[in-house]
């Protein structure tokens, strides 16, 4: 039987150490927990709010509803198919299926976070997204309470979307289902990767998945301050998906600027490279800072309100806009 709390402080349940209440707060292990759940905001007419381990969300007030801390674990595979709880860490999923001898997984490791949070993001890095790998996702509608599996085309993903997204926790979804493969192929396109394999003399195009996660787990070390230590939500901007103009643009400005040719004339460009160009790297105001390994991730400490971040955020977006021309997009869900 669940147990229901009031008045819940969240404070240790978001990364950013944000001190916001949930009127409402309970934890689920397993499916019957999901269905007094839902029950209960039948009951009351609530709104609800889905954690995983809270290292992508930024809450800006006090939550009116339900929050529920999803714990549903269980990992297992048949075959190539894996099989994942969406309470289990991200990360030690990731180590389970390279020790199972099962690869696409690895440029996403140390990915911070929870297996339920990552479609929602449609995680992605070193130029693999989860989507890639994704049959299909198991969930249940909040609405009306039906169980239903999306495959991978009704999930609508796209750069860091989903339509779990974009329907706001109208899912709660209980497992996903990887199609992953036996062979030693890794992508290893991505310029910062292959610039760390070639340090440690190892052939980008021979490399295993095994030295894939060990590189990407020692970049990630090295440039982004673990959420534990160094209170963030990791990149709190969107890296750039622009045409083709708009990228010859940007060359005039800054001739310099790293991109990753996407197909359909789209370029990708790291806004971490205009943040650090226009000056913000290490910044600090109040409470908050900017990293001084990475100019994407904001840092917050223990006695940050979300007024200082929000105003830090904020200005970094005017100036990028006054000075490049280009909108910024926040990347955590804000509430």
């Amino acid at each position: 039987m669940i147990k229901i709390k009031e008045k819940f402080p969240l404070k240790s349940y978001n990364s950013l150490l944000i001190n916001k209440k949930a009127r409402y707060f309970c934890e689920i292990d397993s499916l019957e927990d999901c269905k007094e759940v839902l029950e209960f905001i039948k009951l009351k007419g609530l709104k609800t709010l889905i954690l995983g381990e809270g290292t992508n969300i930024v809450l800006t007030k006090d939550f009116s509803g339900l929050v529920i801390k999803n714990n549903i674990k269980g990992i297992s595979n048949d075959g190539n198919k894996v099989f994942l709880g969406a309470g289990e860490n991200w990360h030690q999923s990731v180590l389970w299926t390279l020790n199972n001898d099962l690869f696409g997984l690895e440029n996403l490791a140390l990915i911070p976070g929870t297996v339920g949070a990552a479609p929602v993001q449609n995680i992605g890095a070193y130029g693999v997204e989860l989507s890639s790998v994704m049959e299909s996702i198991e969930a249940i509608n909040i609405n009306n309470g039906d169980i239903v599996s999306l495959t991978n085309e009704e999930c609508k993903f796209g750069y860091r979307e989903s339509i779990f997204k974009r329907k706001n926790n109208s899912y709660l979804i209980t497992s996903i289902t990887l199609n992953l493969h036996n062979e030693q192929k890794v992508s290893t396109d991505y310029q910062s990767l292959i610039a760390y394999l070639l340090k440690d003399d190892i052939d980008p195009e021979k490399a295993t998945p095994f030295q894939v996660c060990r590189a990407v787990v020692s970049i990630r070390n090295t440039i982004l301050p673990d959420p534990q230590d160094k209170p963030n939500v990791g990149s709190f901007f969107k890296n750039l998906i622009v045409t083709e103009d708009i990228f010859s643009n940007l060359q005039k400005k800054l001739k310099k600027i790293p991109f990753f040719k996407l197909p359909h004339g789209k370029y990708k460009i790291p806004t971490a490279y205009l943040i650090e160009e226009a000056g913000w790297k290490g910044y600090e105001e109040n409470t908050v800072s900017i990293s001084k390994d990475h100019a994407l991730v904001l840092i917050s400490s223990k006695n940050s309100n979300i007024e200082d971040i929000l105003s830090l955020s904020s200005k970094i977006s005017e100036d990028i806009k006054n000075k490049y021309d280009i909108t910024l997009e926040i990347e955590p869900t804000v509430y």
